[in-house]
Formats: C-alpha cells, structure tokens, sequence
C-alpha cells in the first residue's frame, strides 16, 4: 500500500555557486558521483583525503540547511538537495585542505569581527552582544565553537578562491579589438521573396489532401478520454477515536528512560572582554565580592560585555575551556579563559545535574507519539483490508457503507484537464495527482490507496477509455489544403531564392534586374535591435542581423525570417569597425576578468579533485534518507 537519487557530475555540477556564496552562508541561510563507494566505513557517509564524514555529523548539517526550508529529510533526498548539500560539504572541506597546505591561517580577532558583524543586527537596548550571540546560535542550531570553526574555514577558504579568482590580465589592445569588433557597421542591400508570391501550377485535388493528411494526421489528434470514477477514504474518525490509558504511557516512559536522559548542565554568568588586562581586573574584583557584573561595570563603564544565566552541556563547549568549567564548583568565578571571541570572566551560577526527565513532563509529548503510532497501525490495517477487497474484485459501490466512501465519477477526462471538477473539494496538486494516476492506470484495474490529505487516501479506476483518434479529414479539409498550400509555396520559393543566391554571386544577374524591391539599410550593427533603430518588418529578427553581420562582405547569401513566410537575399558592403567605446571597453573587460576568473577556478579545482581524493557512500545515504520501496 501506498502511504508516502544521486546525480553524476561531482564538481562541475556545485563549484560555480560556491563561488558565489560561500560555504558559511549556504550553512547559515535557507537552500554526483565522479567519487562513489570503496574505502568508507559504515558510519562514514564520505571521505575527503582519507579523513570521514561521519553520518552524525553530515545528518546536523542538512538537518540545519533544510529546518530553514522546512523540507523532510527523505524528500530532500529525493530531490536531490541531500546530494548538493554533501557535495557542498565536501567542497569546502577540499578547500580548506588546499587553503591550509597554502599555509593560509585566519588572526582571532577576524574571526571575532565577523561574529560581531553576524549578531549585531541582533543587538538591542534590552539584548546586549552575549544575548545576540546565544540568540543567534540557538536560531541556527549551533555552539560556539562549531560557529568559530565554521566562521575560520569560510574566511580562509574565501582568501584563497579570490587569490586563484583574481589572478587574470586582459590586455588593453584585446579590449579595444573587441569593443570595436562589437560596434561594426555594415551597409546592407536585399530583396524580399514572399512566399504568398509563388503561383502553384495547380490547387490540390481531395485524393492529393487525403494523401497528404495521411503523413501528418498524427498532428491532428483527438486526444484520448477517459470516464474514471475517484474513491475517497476519510480516516479522520479514527485519529479522533483513539485513546490512550496512563498506564500505556507509563510503560513507554518506563522502557525508554534512555531517551529522556539530559546530560549535566552548567548554568554560567559570563563577561567577554577584548582586553586581557581588564579581564583579569574583573576576575580579582569578582572574586573578591562574588559579583560579577557589578566588577564588569567598575572596570568597563557598562554591562554590554556580561551575560547571565547562559546554559552550556561539556560538548558545546571548546576543549579546555569545558575542562576548567566542568571542574569548577558552583559559586567559582573563573578565567580569563581566551577563545577567538575574546577573554572569558565566568561565574558558575549554577549545576544542572545528569537526570531523567519527570513523566509529568513528558506525559503531552509521549501521549501524541503514542496516539500517531496507535492510530497509524489502525489506519494501516483499514486500508490493508480495503486494498486486499478491490484486489479480490470488490468494486466502491460494494464498499461504500463500509468504509463511508465519497465516491466521484468523472467523464471525458482527458490528460490537459488539470482543472477538472468535481463534487469534492481538491486543490491543484491534489487534481494533478489523481490525473496523472488515472492515466497510468488500465481500463477496469482500480488503483491502489494513495495520499490525498492528511487523513484521507484516494483510489482511481478507470471505467472506459476512448483512444486518441485522427480528426475526421472532412473536419479540417480548409485547413489542411491551406497548410498544403503554404508548404508548397515555401518550397517553390526556397528553390527560387536558391537559384537567385547562386545567380547574383556568379555574376550573371544583377539586384537591380531580378524585378523585386530593393531595400537598403546603411550602417547596421549587431545590436541594432537594443538601439531601437528602425528597421524593415522582415529585419527585426536578431538571428537575421546576426547572419549579415556575419557574412562575407559582397556575398550574396539567403536568410529565412523567424514566421518563414518570406526569404531575404541581400549582400553586404562598406564594413567599419566600431570606434572603441570607454564605456562599452570597461564593460569588456569585466566580462573578460569574470570569465577567466571563472576558468582559473575551474582549472584549480580539477587539480584539487586529483590531489584530495574523494569517496561517497551512496549506500549508506540510501539506507538513511532514501524511501524504500517496503516503506512504501
């Protein structure tokens, strides 16, 4: 029953938006095998250059990218996102390679910039610079330490892609040569050659158009319908129904009590100061009095630099920093303990010891768990039952009072009607659904239980299908002796202005002798069509400026106008190189500068791909986000 992908191309596919936004943002903000398989372990999803990317780790990163974006994880997957979110990872990581075998390394206090700069916006009367911060980090999903992490590998990475970027020269010459190239003239001289001109030996008789309709009656279809009748299963009465006793959540609190196990806590006062002089006054005077923020405001003038009542578990901090907080007792004023943000005063206001969360806090949230998994075994055994009776032959009709079936015929469906309507109230998708389904469907063969809405599944059959058939030849007759007309007259003229084209560059007639009008245009330019410059019906075609602009100068050559009911002889003369334009040179060589920055990239990234081997365990990403075809 029916209840609810990787790509090729690993580097090519990411490289040119990384450029563009760096690896941090991408981390930070809303939203395929070249290297797969071989050498990872079981919990490894990738390695770069020998070192993994294990699955817990990939897993809190795509769940922050997506939690923005508000997409499932498995969804994701199918869409491909959770692939361009480990290919984005481990371009980074490459990246970071190369920048630190460049020997690129990032000061503390740019480090520290860059926060001040991410939670300043943040920053409030009533919210000082330590609020924002722990405000930002909590609205992100990370701790400090993965933010100053994160924040240095994106700096530096982005020093060394603007350094390869930046390496490129445009000549000044190359770039007069091509602003002059782009600002050429020409004078043009060509004639008309209308279609409707050519005069056919004779109009078709009905056995021609009948033989003719023959080869092109595919185009001319009437398209297949179908009468389908649409079954809708509510299961809403069994969601409300469903009851839990308190024992049974007792006993689910009992035998998961690992799941509700909160690690030991330390609730810390906190002043980060920039000076280390000052930080270590605050200290002294702090602990001599056992307030810490009077001593941050004696020593700074204000308490923008304290924070109280900050919670921290040992892993959310940096290595020796949560050494010395976990082995301080409560009361102890500490530090100055130095991080990239700056010196650390802190006072352990408090110990949240290892425990068990309570039942009575759990009970709301334990209830639902057990109410969705309840109601789903009765939803799945409902709809098991009812896909096991239409496979024995049972039709809706048969199962309506049973199952309290909303039951919708529909007539004449055919596969365009993606507004069809009906009795029931069904949005777009859901019509876009239940269409697409019913045409993959066989006449007679009721469909299996498919998702509707949230508490309701559809099933569609198909009751008669009427095949897609050629329209009647006595229908469409003016139509199709027209058509016959026009394609006739098209290939009497192609051959015309054949001969004509030939006939001119040979020499043995002239423009002025083939009796058509001639038109002049002096000092076309490619971009006549942006200047607005007024120009012949049959010229306001860019592809036809194009192919004159592009042809030898006194050539006679053939250009067909994008509606195909005429063909233009002409040949050019008086070519002038434009007159090399400031504006339109600097222009240039932008353009010139982004390109090569571009190829400069892309060059070093391909060494990259040598140098720092990459594999990808498709098997495990499967396994994790991917939707089997038993779970469907």
């Amino acid at each position: 029953m029916i209840l609810r992908s990787m790509r090729n191309g690993f580097f090519s596919a990411i490289f040119l938006g990384l450029l563009v936004i760096g690896g941090f943002s991408l981390v930070l903000t809303d939203w395929n095998g070249m290297f797969r398989g071989g050498g990872n372990t079981k919990t490894d999803v990738a390695t770069v250059n020998g070192s993994p990317i294990k699955i817990s780790e990939f897993n809190n990163i795509a769940e922050r990218i997506l939690r923005n974006q508000n997409i499932e994880l498995n969804k994701a997957y199918e869409m491909g996102a959770i692939d361009n979110i480990l290919q984005s990872e481990i371009l980074a990581r490459i990246l970071a390679l190369a920048a630190k075998d460049f020997g690129i390394q990032v000061e503390d206090k740019i480090v520290a910039k860059q926060v001040q700069s991410l939670v300043s916006p943040l920053i409030t009367e009533q919210t000082n610079a330590k609020q924002a911060l722990q405000q930002f980090l909590q609205m992100q999903g990370l701790t400090e330490k993965t933010l100053v992490t994160m924040l240095r590998g994106e700096i530096e990475t982005e020093l060394l892609k603007t350094t390869i970027a930046s390496a490129n020269y445009v000549p000044q010459t190359l770039e007069q040569d091509i602003s002059a190239f782009k600002g050429t003239t020409r004078d043009l001289k060509f004639v008309e050659l209308k279609n409707s001109d050519i005069k056919l030996d004779k109009d078709a008789d009905d056995k021609m158009l009948e033989d003719y309709y023959e080869g092109i009656k595919t185009q001319y279809m009437i398209p297949e319908k179908r009468n389908v009748t649409i079954a809708i299963l509510d299961v809403s009465s069994i969601l409300k129904d469903t009851k839990l006793s308190d024992e049974e959540i007792k006993d689910f609190y009992d035998a998961h009590q690992e799941d509700f196990q909160v690690e030991e806590k330390r609730i810390l006062d906190q002043a980060i100061i920039t000076n280390e002089a000052d930080a270590q006054t605050i200290l002294e005077q702090a602990q001599k009095s056992g307030d810490l923020e009077t001593a941050v405001k004696d020593v700074t003038g204000n308490v923008k630099a304290f924070a109280r009542d900050i919670s921290f578990a040992q892993k959310d901090l940096d290595g020796e920093m949560a050494t010395q907080i976990f082995e301080a007792k409560k009361g102890a004023i500490i530090g100055p303990l130095k991080s990239a943000l700056g010196y650390h005063v802190i006072k352990i206001a408090d110990i949240t010891p290892e425990h068990i969360k309570p039942l009575a806090e759990l009970k709301d949230q334990i209830s639902q768990q057990l109410t969705e998994e309840k109601s789903g075994d009765e939803i799945y055994k409902l709809t098991s039952e009812f896909e096991d009776l239409l496979a024995a032959g049972e039709d809706y009709a048969a199962l309506k009072g049973e199952y309290n079936l909303q039951i919708i015929p529909v007539e004449n469906l055919k596969s365009s009607d993606k507004d069809f309507q009906t009795d029931a109230k069904l949005d777009e998708n859901q019509k876009a659904n239940i269409l697409n389904k019913t045409f993959q469907m066989n006449e007679g063969e009721p469909s299996s239980l498919l998702d509707l809405t949230a508490t309701s599944f559809y099933s569609t059959k198909v009751d008669r299908v009427t095949p897609a058939t050629p329209k009647p030849f006595d229908q469409i007759k003016s139509l199709i002796a027209k058509r016959w007309k026009d394609e006739n007259q098209a290939r009497q003229n192609l051959i015309k202005a054949q001969d004509l084209t030939e006939a001119l560059n040979a020499g043995t007639t002239t423009i002025e002798k083939t009796g058509y009008k001639i038109q002049t245009i002096n000092a076309l330019s490619r971009d006549a069509l942006q200047k607005k410059v007024e120009l012949p019906a049959s010229i306001k075609d860019a592809r036809i400026i194009g192919r004159f602009m592009d042809a030898k100068e006194g050539k006679y050559i053939m250009s067909i106008p994008m509606d195909a009911n005429s063909i233009l002889v002409g040949a050019t003369s008086n070519t002038k190189l434009g007159k090399s334009d400031a504006g339109l040179q600097e222009q240039q060589a932008k353009a010139l500068k982004s390109d090569l920055s571009t190829s400069n990239l892309m060059l070093f990234i391909s060494n990259l791909e040598k140098k720092y081997p990459v594999e990808i365990n498709n098997d495990l990403l499967q396994r994790v986000y991917g939707k089997t075809q038993e779970q469907e």
